[in-house]
């Protein structure tokens, strides 16, 4: 063998290798926050002040709005339903499969409606908002890789009582995050919103 083809194969074998969980870990929440980073910016230095596109961006806010909050509820009870031993591992993993695009769009749509909303985000109110958005956008990219992980090193049918008890307060805490972060967001856009009309 030459020495040019030893070098290729070791070109090759360094491409195959992939990545840690850790380091592709950082670089999906690294994605996650410059997304979220990008909407901020831009829903501050580009208001948009035409009526029509505010009301236009706010149907597809509130669609968005319940298409994403609707299947993380449904997920979360899924969650709670296997951690008290109604489904199993299996089932909810494979839920998750179908939700987590839909939610990913609905979030995606939430963000890009929100820079037409015109967000006064010199107030401390809109500035916690956008902290729970970034808050349960990074929770649910946590507790999706932390169902995936179980899947591979847990039986499908694993439920309730045979959930290891690190497992247990990890999911029990996804789900409080996800919950608080969602209503806490919507609660301060409702107040935020009535308060422009009053």
């Amino acid at each position: 063998m030459s020495s040019v083809d030893v070098s290729f194969n070791s070109v090759s074998a360094s491409v195959d290798v992939p990545a840690s969980p850790r380091a592709q870990r950082a670089v999906d929440y690294a994605a996650v926050t410059g997304a979220w980073a990008i909407v901020v910016v831009a829903a501050a230095v580009f208001p948009l002040e035409n009526p029509h596109i505010a009301r236009v961006a706010l149907f597809f806010h509130l669609i968005s709005m319940a298409i994403g909050f609707g299947s993380v509820v449904m997920i979360d009870v899924y969650g709670l339903l296997w951690l008290f031993g109604y489904r199993t591992l299996e089932e909810l993993v494979d839920l998750d499969r179908v939700a987590h695009g839909v939610i990913a769009v609905a979030v995606g749509g939430l963000l890009g409606s929100g820079i037409a909303l015109q967000p006064d985000l010199s107030t401390p109110l809109a500035r916690f908002k956008m902290v729970l958005v970034l808050v349960l956008m990074l929770n649910g990219l946590a507790a999706q890789r932390m169902l995936h992980g179980l899947r591979g090193k847990l039986p499908p049918t694993t439920r309730g009582a045979s959930i290891p008890w690190v497992a247990f307060q990890r999911g029990l805490a996804a789900a409080l995050v996800s919950q608080a972060s969602w209503w806490g967001a919507i609660a301060i856009g409702f107040i935020t919103n009535a308060g422009r009309h009053s």
